[in-house]
């Protein structure tokens, strides 16, 4: 754990405090050093290093399942990734070997526009995963910083999962948008591509462990194992606690944590979530990151609650989260109100109200809507009774907030089609 604190905790928290975008520097289970001033960009299927002049390019592809072998994986994915560009048949590869890992490397030139363009492929093959690396080239000068960062590459101790495949986890899961995911120490790591306002915190996900059979205690004595060396800053904490679309419980538990360095002290905020494992296990889903910035509850870790799938769990139908939804829930803002009442018929009611200064002058405005409401999973849709109006789809999660000393029950919607991502909470009414 402490290579993790190190990528994660000092690169997040202490070194780019707010500003600078943190440069990835794994993916997956490979590690590496990215050429000098090259830049990193999100791709469909993995990531890609830019070169900001002449031609250069690395990308790495994300791995999936395998039982081939290297020389035949490498043949797949030089078909699949560069079968349309370079002419004729795939290159014969030389093979090594790096622990459970073997690994294939192939190249080819082509001649376009009197330039001699290099292509390159890395396959690596084990532990059940497939993954590849190619490289474009044109030029010396471009040929030496590639060769470089391939003298760089070199295969971690985890493994390749996006969602978790290995029997000591028991949870499946997707990573969220702008995160690469390794394994490391016994846990899947999600680090941010890059540290911004979407995505402030890394998150993580422990292999399953024996539980206490109460998963309030559960959370709280994950902190210890996410964090090791770092102790609880006080006694001030935050919770919440609530049962997921499929019917399955959790406690999330977040505090503020310190360690003495040298002289001066360092900070850190940490969230533990516990959810059942198989019987008398459970799984611990954690963040960390800048207290100054990261709350562990932001649209990253939204996508990731509602793509969490416990292994071996029988979902309820919904039956919970239908029956909590259920009742007057409202946002309230300095400059206005919203507040949904969803009926047991499956019905709605929808209210808005606003107010507008100018100087010394207030302008208040409202509006009503009503339609239907009916849940698919955790994604709730809302139809309003308004011919040509197409109907609003959310990710929604309730549950009991515990904050300054009291809990409260909320009630968070997802809004994907927002630009960015926007998750808003809804308090419950009492009536």
């Amino acid at each position: 754990m402490t290579i993790i604190l190190r990528s994660i905790l000092g690169t997040l928290f202490f070194v780019s405090l707010f500003t600078i975008a943190a440069r990835a520097d794994t993916f997956e289970f490979l590690n590496f050093t990215p050429p000098s001033g090259w830049t990193m960009h999100n791709a469909k299927d993995g990531v890609v290093y830019k070169r900001a002049t002449g031609i250069g390019a690395i990308s790495f592809y994300t791995s999936y399942a395998t039982t081939a072998s290297a020389a035949a994986e490498f043949d797949k994915m030089w078909r699949a990734r560069l079968g349309s560009i370079v002419p004729g048949v795939a290159p014969v590869p030389k093979f090594d070997r790096s622990g459970d890992y073997a690994v294939a490397i192939g190249g080819q030139q082509v001649n376009a526009q009197d330039a001699t363009v290099s292509f390159s492929m890395v396959t690596f093959v084990g532990r059940g995963r497939a993954l590849g690396v190619v490289t474009v080239t044109a030029g010396d000068e471009v040929q030496r910083e590639v060769t470089a960062f391939l003298n760089t590459v070199s295969i971690g101790s985890g493994t390749a999962s996006a969602t978790n495949s290995a029997d000591t986890f028991e949870v499946e899961f997707d990573v969220p948008s702008g995160y690469l995911s390794k394994r490391e120490s016994g846990m899947i790591v999600l680090t941010p591509v890059t540290v911004n306002d979407e995505t402030p915190c890394a998150y993580g996900v422990a292999a399953a462990r024996s539980s206490s059979g109460n998963l309030e205690s559960d959370a709280r004595s994950a902190v210890n194992d996410v964090v090791p060396g770092w102790q609880i800053k006080n006694e001030r904490y935050e919770a919440m606690k609530g049962v997921a679309a499929a019917g399955w419980p959790y406690y999330w538990f977040r505090t503020d944590v310190q360690r003495l360095a040298g002289s001066s002290y360092e900070y850190a905020t940490v969230m533990t979530m516990a959810l059942p494992a198989s019987t008398g296990r459970v799984n611990i889903v954690w963040g960390a990151g800048n207290p100054a910035r990261c709350l562990l509850d932001d649209v990253s870790f939204a996508r990731l609650f509602h793509s969490l799938r416990p292994r071996g769990w029988t979902s309820d139908g919904g039956k919970s989260l239908t029956s909590a939804i259920q009742g007057t829930w409202r946002n309230s803002q300095s400059v206005g109100m919203a507040q949904y009442k969803f009926l047991p018929n499956g019905k709605y009611e929808y209210g808005i109200g606003t107010i507008t200064r100018l100087g010394i002058f207030e302008t208040t405005a409202s509006s009503a809507s009503d339609g239907r409401w009916e849940l698919r999973g955790s994604e709730l849709i809302i139809t309003p009774n308004v011919r040509g109006r197409a109907p609003s789809k959310y990710r929604v999660r309730v549950y009991d907030e515990f904050v300054a000393g009291r809990w409260t029950r909320a009630m968070s919607l997802l809004d994907e089609a927002s630009k960015p991502a926007l998750e808003v909470q809804y308090m419950r009414v009492e009536q």
